[in-house]
Formats: structure tokens, sequence, C-alpha cells
């Protein structure tokens, strides 16, 4: 379809003489063609004072270091001075338009914007619903990047438009100060559910968008006590006035993206549901919620302000992010939105599936945070990386508990991270290593240098045994009582689930598969002669009492034989439990770790005479 320009020609002229009098910048939006995810964007940028603008479309958006290439959604690039003359454009690089002005001139762009990334979270248009982060949306020009913003829609009768910006002069309409807060509040307008409450006089909202097995009533009761207890660990304090959650009932994508005042959390529309799903939900609303803080109202330096066209290099991100999956888990039980078995099973597979990942002998914490722009998953990740989130975590659980013992149960990390949110805010310019290891020193009287060569910048083992006695609890390999098959072989590998010959994804650095030869790709056959699937390769294994297996293996299509010698080990799942012989200490610290009192029952145990 020929696009329709000669319609706005009017407005053009009349818009930009307007901008040029506010030196504001003006955005508007115009769903073309919902179906096809088309959309038309203008944005008008007020006077300039040299003879070209360069105008850009940002390469990543905030909430997740990767380079996405944002600009690719953009065709037909136009530009017009304030008289609706056309001037000229030329693309310098992948996301920099650069636009032949005259000075004192104001400057239009307009272009057609495909969006249907719904799963990167910067842009979807649908016939039911439109979300545009601006980052993938809207263009800006580094000169007016301070300058204020106004945004208009255009969309289908019926629509509803929500933001963390505040509203403008229309039922669609939005305002911000500049830039950034306009990349940092993205906008859901569509049909949707829309829910708001009060907390602590802070004004809390929901738009829930997609048919699902949700209920939004009590969604919006669970996140009203996700805020107030997220809000307990900074003294009260709150960095907004009003809140919003955008929740995405989807066809199948999921994950989530945390912004200024607001968040966007998309789940497959049928997982919502029974209870274990939805604490998966919880657990990522607690998540995002608690970026507010940790990452919004404070972040490493070197990402104030963002560079959008850039990587925004630092050795901090597995405290921006490891100790918000750290807080999450803490935030959901102190709610009474999970129970502490809930809480210790999703922590058991977290330690369970960290010990078998040989990468953290390979890459520090800081390392992989540098490395991040650049992470891969996989194999490779596994065995040759530490993932920022899972590592990240399990430091702030030694920090926590380290710091707890430290001034005997007085203060913990969420008091380090009031003080880098009282005294290092994005407005202060965020916060450095040395910041961080102040802040612990100021907690705990103690230096931290020592811990932090070993553990962040090193690849020390996290002591987690005794870390977990410290608490009262234990790891181990629970087996159950009824079943008949105690023990099984571990080979080191993973497969394809339900492959049958079964096909080989993952080989563990230094197991048994590994030192065997085995590589992914492989296609395995049989096992000492009997043939063996990704379901019964286990039960074949069994019916032998000793290594090694002959094993035979298709590799690039040619018949292979090795042997491996796999570890005989307790059949069952990691769990995490108290002591049987919890002492006061332990169950104080315990207590004051969790937020929560250590539970009667276990109390009762652990304090019964033996006979």
């Amino acid at each position: 379809m020929k696009p329709q320009l000669l319609a706005y020609a009017l407005p053009l002229i009349l818009f930009g003489a307007a901008a040029t009098a506010r030196a504001d910048v003006d955005y508007q939006l115009r769903i073309t063609d919902a179906a096809q995810h088309l959309a038309e964007v203008r944005a008008t940028f007020p006077a300039t004072n040299g003879t070209t603008l360069d105008v850009q479309m940002p390469n990543w958006r905030t909430g997740r270091y990767n380079i996405l290439n944002l600009a690719n959604g953009v065709r037909m690039f136009k530009a017009f001075d304030a008289k609706g003359a056309p001037l000229a454009v030329a693309k310098t690089d992948k996301g920099t338009w650069q636009v032949r002005t005259k000075p004192g001139d104001a400057v239009t762009v307009q272009y057609e914007l495909y969006a249907n990334t719904l799963g990167e979270r910067t842009r979807h248009i649908d016939d039911t619903h439109a979300y545009l982060d601006a980052s993938g949306v809207f263009v800006y020009a580094a000169p007016f990047r301070k300058e204020p913003v106004k945004v208009k829609l255009d969309v289908p009768q019926g629509w509803q438009s929500r933001s963390g910006m505040d509203a403008g002069s229309c039922g669609h309409c939005f305002v911000a100060p500049n830039y950034d807060v306009l990349v940092d509040a993205p906008i859901e307008t569509g049909i949707h559910e829309f829910y708001t409450e009060k907390v602590d006089g802070r004004t809390i909202e929901l738009a829930l968008w997609g048919q699902g097995n949700h209920d939004g009533k009590q969604m919006m009761v669970d996140l009203k006590k996700i805020v107030a207890e997220t809000a307990k660990l900074y003294g009260g304090k709150y960095p907004f006035q009003r809140y919003l959650f955008i929740v995405h009932a989807t066809d199948g994508v999921g994950g989530a993206t945390e912004h200024a005042n607001s968040t966007v959390i998309q789940k497959p529309r049928w997982t919502f549901a029974p209870r274990k799903q939805y604490l998966d939900f919880v657990r990522v609303a607690a998540h995002e919620f608690y970026h507010t803080w940790n990452v919004k109202a404070y972040r490493p330096k070197e990402m104030v302000p963002y560079d959008y066209q850039n990587e925004n290099y630092n050795r901090l991100l597995w405290i921006a992010e490891g100790h918000t999956s750290y807080f999450e888990e803490l935030i959901v039980l102190r709610a009474g939105l999970e129970k502490r078995d809930e809480f210790m099973e999703e922590y058991a597979k977290l330690v369970d599936d960290y010990q078998h990942q040989p990468g953290r002998f390979q890459q520090s914490a800081a390392d992989a945070s540098f490395d991040e722009w650049i992470a891969v998953g996989g194999e490779r990740a596994r065995n040759a990386s530490v993932n920022i989130y899972s590592k990240g975590q399990l430091l702030a659980l030694m920090m926590d508990i380290e710091l707890r013992k430290q001034t005997r149960g007085a203060k913990g990390l969420e008091d380090v991270h009031r003080i880098l949110f009282e005294k290092h805010s994005t407005a202060q310019g965020g916060y450095d290593i040395g910041n961080v290891q102040a802040a612990l020193r100021a907690v705990s009287g103690q230096d931290w240098t020592g811990w932090w060569n070993q553990y962040v910048d090193g690849t020390a083992e996290i002591p987690l045994d005794s870390l977990l006695a410290q608490v009262g609890m234990h790891k181990f390999i629970d087996v159950p009582k009824d079943q008949e098959q105690k023990t099984e072989w571990w080979s080191g590998w993973t497969l394809r689930e339900g492959s049958d010959p079964a096909v080989v994804t993952v080989v563990e650095r230094d197991g048994p598969a590994w030192k065997a030869g085995v590589v992914a790709g492989d296609t395995l056959l049989a096992v000492n002669g009997l043939r063996v699937s990704a379901k019964d390769i286990g039960d074949k294994m069994s019916l032998s009492k000793a290594g090694p297996f002959k094993l035979h293996l298709f590799r690039r299509d040619a018949l292979v034989e090795m042997q491996v010698s796999p570890v005989l080990q307790p059949k069952g799942k990691a769990k995490i439990k108290a002591l049987d012989k919890a002492n006061a200490a332990q169950k104080t610290m315990n207590a004051a770790w969790l937020g929560v009192a250590w539970p009667k029952e276990d109390a009762a145990k652990a304090d019964a005479p033996k006979k």
C-alpha cells in the first residue's frame, strides 16, 4: 500500500511551528494497519542551530543487555522543515539518519514502523492492542534529549491507553519531562482489563491484556502485597507516586522488563494456574518491582545516563540483576504469597543447578557482568560462563548471611541497598565498586576487599553447605522411601526431551561423558548392547551394577564406539530442609535471614529429646 503522506501536509506545518515556540519534542503515532502490525510515526524537533540533525533509534532497550538493532522496523524515513518542505536525509549507521536542515528551522521526521516483536518487549501491534516501548518506536535527537516530550496516539475506537507517563491533553496523549522518561515508560493501548488500588498512599495500577486462566482481581490483591513488602526493605521510601503493572497473556512468549514506574510481564495465556505456575508469575512480578529501586532508582555509574547507541559496559550487573533475584524470593515469602517449603524448593533447584555449572570456575561474576553484552546460551554458557542472575543471587545470599553474622543479626544486605538508594541514586550519578564496598563496610564495620577479590573478581567456590548450616538448613538428595530404585548412574549429559534415539544437547565439562569424548549433537544408540532413548536410558543403565559402559552412537552419520564410566549416585530430587538439631543461634539467624519465624513444627522436632 502506498503511504498517504499528503493527508499530513497541513498538520506538519502547524505542528512544526508550534514546536519551535515551545521547544518541546512532539511525537504522533497512527496505527495504519493493526492486523499487519503497521503504524506511521512522526517526531517534530525544535529549531536547531546547525545545518544537520542526527536522528537516532536506540540500538538496545533498557533492561536487556543486548544489542537489538531496533531500527530494523523502520521504513520510508522522510524529513520536512517547518513549512512542510522535504529535507535531504542520509542514513549514516544502522540507527542514525542525518537530516540536512537550516539553522533556526524545526525538523519533522516521518516513517513507517513495523511492530511485531512482542517477545522482545519493544513493540507490538495487532487488532487488539499495541505495546509501545519508545526505544523501539520513537527516534530521538541528542541535542533535544532533555527537552519536554508530548505523545499523541491515533488508535482504533474503543481502545484505552495506559503508561507510567503522566496523561496529556487527550485520552491517548502523554507527557514526559524528557526522552529518558519516555523510554522508561512504555505504553499499553488497546482492549484490556484495568484495576487500580492504593498502597501507602501510592496509586498501583494493573493493565491485563489477553485471554487466559488468570484472575485479575486476585492478581491485584497479590501485587499490592508485593508492593508493600518491597517498600519495607527501603524503610517505606518509594521512588514513585504511581506504578503500572502491564501483564500480557500471550500465545507463547514470556519474560519481563522493568521500567521507572512500570513493568511489563509476559506469560503464556494458559500458564497462570495451577498454583506452581502462578507462583512463577508472582516471583517475576516481585523481581521487576524490586528493580524500581535497584536499577531504576540507583544503578552502576557506567549506565548513568544510558547510552542508547552503544553497549553500557560495567562489572556490577551481578548486583543489578542477581541481587534483584535474591530479594524477589524473600519478598514473595515475606508477603505470605508462598510457603516456606515452596521457598526452599526453589532454592534447592537454584543451588543444585549452580553446582552443575562448571563455568563457575571459568568466569567471575565481575567478568560475566562485563561480558553480558556478548553472552551466549546453551552448552558453552554452562561450561565456560556464569549467569549474572544465579551467581549474583548466591553471592547475595552469602553477603546477607555474612552481614548478619558480623552484626549479630542486627543488619543485612537490605541495609547496603538502602545506602545505595539514598547516597548513590541515578540523580547522584549512580554507584561504583568503591561505593558498594564502602556501604558494606558501613553496615558491618568490616573490610570486604578480600572477600571481593576472592568471590567477585575471582572464582572461588561459594561455601553453600556452610552458609546453609549457619541458618540451620542443609541440602541433600531426597530418595523416596517407597522408590524401588534408590540409585542411578550419572554421566553428565543432557538429552533432548523425548528423543528416540537419544540426542545429546549438553555435556558437562569434566563429567564422565566429557571425559569419554561424548559431544553435543551425538545420537546415542545403545548402552551395553541395549537400544536406548532419552526416556529409558536411565532404566537401561540401571541394569548394570558396575562400569565402565560400552556406548554406541552416531556422529556425522558414522557409527562410533566408546567407553563411559558414569558415577553411581542417589536417585532423587535436591532439597533444602531444616537440620534435625538446629540450635537457638541457627534458628535466630534463620528468622533474621528469611524475615519469618522459625516454624513451630521444626522447632518442636529439633528440641524433642532423643530416645
